[in-house]
């Protein structure tokens, strides 16, 4: 018994977030045209991001800079995965807007991982009906939530204390009245030390978005 009760109270292995894409991650096919175990072997080229996004690298912000089709959004999606099922926290998944694409974000490509992906479902609660909990913007898990909120929407991203910030195609997004949407955003992560900004996007505008942002980073 105390053998038993031990081995429920052991802390989970420390993994980099590679390590536990290639351990655990499923490929949907609603997102992937080879759908099955994730590899890292067949995107080397994200492993290096990855890793900067584990909690044992001292990097607080990750910027992927990549051209289209590429690996970025499998880069976020192994991060959400590893943060629901590894290393539990408050989350903000930020999207151009909360419709269409956040929507679409939600239900192609977060709600397939989480059904494919054993590590993550015994984890997270599935949305049903009327649960206010647990929603298509919105899920919970042992330990912390992943909302799913818009950039055009400035109330969204003006809430709560945010862990983890993962920002996709920051180029896409637009400014608003209330002022810049990522700088709101990432004033949401400044309680935590162990804070990790992540932000990808393909490259549009010279000198703005996503460049600026990697260029911040060198």
């Amino acid at each position: 018994m105390l053998k038993t009760w031990a081995q429920a109270l052991k802390p989970p292995p420390l993994l980099s977030v590679s390590e536990w894409a290639d351990q655990f991650r499923f490929l949907s096919p609603e997102s992937s045209a080879e759908h099955g175990k994730w590899h890292n072997s067949r995107a080397p080229h994200t492993v290096a991001v990855m890793d900067a996004l584990s909690p044992h690298d001292p990097c607080r912000k990750v910027v992927a800079k990549f051209s289209a089709q590429s690996g970025k959004t499998e880069i976020l999606n192994n991060f959400a995965g590893y943060i629901m099922a590894q290393n539990p926290g408050p989350t903000l998944v930020v999207q151009p807007n909360q419709r269409p694409m956040g929507e679409a974000f939600s239900k192609d490509r977060l709600a397939p991982m989480i059904r494919d992906t054993p590590a993550i479902s015994a984890k997270v609660i599935e949305a049903k009906g009327k649960d206010k909990k647990n929603t298509i913007f919105h899920r919970t898990f042992p330990g912390g939530h992943l909302t799913i909120a818009g950039a055009s929407s400035p109330a969204q991203l003006a809430s709560r204390p945010i862990q983890f910030l993962l920002c996709d195609e920051i180029d896409r997004w637009v400014p608003t009245k209330e002022g810049d949407a990522l700088n709101l955003a990432i004033k949401r992560t400044l309680t935590f030390w162990n804070r990790k900004i992540l932000m990808v996007s393909t490259p549009t505008l010279d000198g703005r978005g996503i460049d600026a942002q990697y260029e911040d980073t060198l």
